[in-house]
């Protein structure tokens, strides 16, 4: 139970069970730091007395939460996060971790490994002073360890969170731009937004809706209730309560347990071998579209033009792919954030450009 203590300057919006999961890239055997990571999700299971719980999975930018560093400011202290599935079933969300197979026309058939999870907490949204935070205490590790510190998840934070208003433009947020990248508010919730680029989550319900976007930005990670006048009422955990198996339905034979448990990374042959593998139609491989089977929206497909040209700015064609690969590679410096520029490159056509322009377009119509 999350009670609102003597601060009245807080409410409690929403509270409930938090999990942190992460996915290998496709050609990673296993995982050792961040690069080899493809993405990074949190899943919320909202707590509303005798109804369902609600479960929502995001996408994290930059596959990691926002940094958190005492008394200063960095731009790693900001970061998005996408609705990609809003469900009352808990199985849509296992469904949607589990290994899958998927068909590309480039490089023909796909296999993503099932996520892995990576710490699992209680988290309340809340209303302080004037803005509202994203608070959560991490429960499994009970210790955080190697695995948790790449991801910046600590054993408590909390973040100021914002919701962004689908109809108007923000630098940084043009691959949630189009039509079919936007959450279908009902009008009620439309006019909260009124002329704001962003406003606070004051009705939980705001969340609700795949394509949701969210700023979140670091703001404590050390005595969090206090701070913000409340009691999360974190439990102790073990490997036989966890909230992952109750609440979401996995399974213990299906995913890698050490990074949870031990905070460690898993090595390849602690990796359970997939019994079962969700085949994916043409329409559904990761980052093919948002809503329920999105990924990689704007983590991989927000390569601009410009990115583009300055990853590879002083190249001489023709090139053939893995040339063009190389060098994106070898000028990555040129990016704060080249790793979604340098996954979507490697996912063009395997032939010779000979422009930019031949790149630009093949970037394009990657899906």
């Amino acid at each position: 139970m999350v009670r609102e203590e003597e601060d009245k300057s807080s409410e409690i919006i929403e509270h409930g069970d938090i999990f942190f999961f992460y996915r290998s890239k496709i050609d990673s055997e296993e995982v050792k730091e961040l690069e080899d990571v493809g993405r990074f999700y949190m899943v919320t299971s909202s707590k509303h007395g005798t109804k369902k719980d609600i479960h929502r999975l995001f996408l994290l930018g930059q596959k990691q939460l926002p940094e958190i560093v005492e008394g200063k400011s960095t731009s790693k202290e900001r970061n998005w996060a996408l609705n990609t599935l809003t469900t009352t079933n808990p199985e849509d969300i296992h469904k949607e971790l589990m290994p899958a197979e998927y068909t590309t026309k480039t490089r023909g058939e796909r296999r993503i490994k099932a996520a892995t999870p990576a710490g699992e907490g209680k988290y309340s949204i809340v209303k302080h002073v004037s803005h509202t935070q994203l608070a959560y205490i991490l429960e499994l590790p009970e210790i955080p360890g190697p695995t948790q510190r790449e991801f910046e998840i600590e054993k408590e934070a909390s973040y100021i969170i914002s919701v962004k208003n689908p109809d108007i433009q923000v630098p940084g947020f043009a691959a949630f731009s189009a039509p079919n990248k936007k959450p279908q508010y009902p009008k009620h919730l439309k006019e909260m937004f009124g002329e704001r680029r962003w406003i606070n989550v004051e009705d939980p319900n705001l969340l609700n809706y795949e394509n949701t976007q969210l700023l979140l930005i670091g703001a404590r990670k050390k005595d969090v209730e206090e701070e913000l006048g409340i009691d999360i009422d974190e439990e102790k955990e073990s490997q036989r309560s966890a909230d992952l198996f109750k609440e979401l339905k996995i399974r213990r034979e299906q995913v890698p347990l050490k990074p949870i448990f031990e905070g460690k990374f898993s090595r390849k042959s602690e990796i359970p071998i997939p019994g079962e593998v969700k085949k994916l139609r043409n329409d559904e491989y990761p980052g093919g579209r948002g809503g329920k089977i999105g990924g990689k929206a704007a983590a991989t497909k927000a390569a601009s033009a410009a990115a583009i040209a300055k990853i590879l700015s002083g190249i001489h064609f023709p090139k053939k792919k893995a040339e063009v690969v190389a060098y994106a590679r070898k000028n990555k410096r040129k990016l704060d954030k080249p790793e979604e520029v340098l996954e979507t490159i490697n996912e063009i056509p395997n032939r010779t450009y000979h422009t930019i322009v031949e790149v630009e377009k093949a970037v394009g119509k990657v899906r």
